[in-house]
């Protein structure tokens, strides 16, 4: 007597209640094409020229206008200021509280007004604090400008690896993050000789220290309202890009997600709870 088999059942997929499927299905239906292993070295390569150098000197200055701190204090801060070395420990660490806070609030953020304004938003608003930490007279408002500054500066390295995860594939962007990231020894070098060159200025009541967070408060507020019309806001719209490049570069993107995003642009992405909820409950209860 042979007995019945049944049939398995299949688990239901797991899928986030805010994605309507069957429109993603529809709009994806188009299988990308390989592209021209030539034709993406000849993108990367542009990228390269046009982005690159722009973040590694938001981060160069990034990293010298944090650090001024030091420079300053040799050259009189501690003296005027009448900070002993408690009071100067405490200015540092202020700087670390919303830095560390502001991180990931800042990244969506960088989604939600785009990364071309957003990064050079983030390099004037602590252009401005840096040059304001140049008129203070007390142990206050030095804090005071610390915490700004570690504010504005927070989102800025999770915001400049996000933007790059727009415009490289994975095995690409570890290169690109290691070339930027080559400005932080830099400006050690830069920042201290800057600083020396500053200091000797005596102008206006203003006499050595307060100079080098005004000057190099100024360079950046300058240079963020001028990379702002350099940066590309997405591979779409790249302007360095002619109308194929650009097509094909988001069609390097959507083959290196591997089905991991259904949107077919960086712009048409959207945040959703569900995967977060997923991440959560996978790392506590595997």
């Amino acid at each position: 007597m042979v007995s019945k088999l049944s049939s398995p059942t299949l688990a239901p997929i797991d899928k986030p209640e805010d994605m309507d499927y069957e429109e993603k299905v529809e709009e994806g239906s188009d299988v990308l094409q390989p592209i021209d292993p030539a034709l993406q070295q000849r993108i990367t390569r542009k990228f390269d020229t046009h982005i690159i150098p722009s973040l590694f000197a938001i981060w160069l200055l990034a990293f010298i206008d944090r650090s001024n701190i030091g420079n300053a204090r040799i050259d009189g801060l501690a003296d005027d200021l009448k900070l002993d070395g408690d009071k100067f420990n405490i200015a540092l660490t202020v700087f670390y509280i919303p830095y560390v806070l502001v991180d990931v609030p800042s990244n969506w953020l960088v989604k939600y007004f785009g990364a071309n304004y957003y990064l050079p938003g983030l390099l004037i608003a602590w252009g401005i604090v840096g040059m304001c930490t140049g008129f203070v007279t007390d142990y206050n408002g030095l804090l005071a400008c610390r915490f700004f500054l570690g504010l504005c500066e927070g989102g800025l390295l999770g915001g400049m690896i996000l933007y790059l995860s727009m415009f490289y594939r994975r095995h690409e962007l570890l290169f690109r993050i290691g070339m930027f990231y080559c400005a932080a020894p830099l400006s050690g070098a830069f920042g201290g000789l800057l600083a020396t060159g500053l200091a000797r200025i005596h102008y206006a009541g203003y006499n050595r220290w307060p100079w080098i967070f005004i000057v190099e408060g100024a360079v950046t507020v300058a240079y963020g309202l001028v990379v702002i019309f350099f940066l590309p806001p997405t591979p779409s719209r790249a302007r360095f890009l002619s109308e194929s490049d650009r097509e094909a570069a988001v069609d390097r993107m959507g083959l290196d997600s591997h089905g991991a995003s259904q949107a077919s642009k960086v712009e048409s992405e959207r945040f959703s709870w569900h995967w977060v909820r997923k991440w959560v409950l996978v790392r506590n209860f595997r």
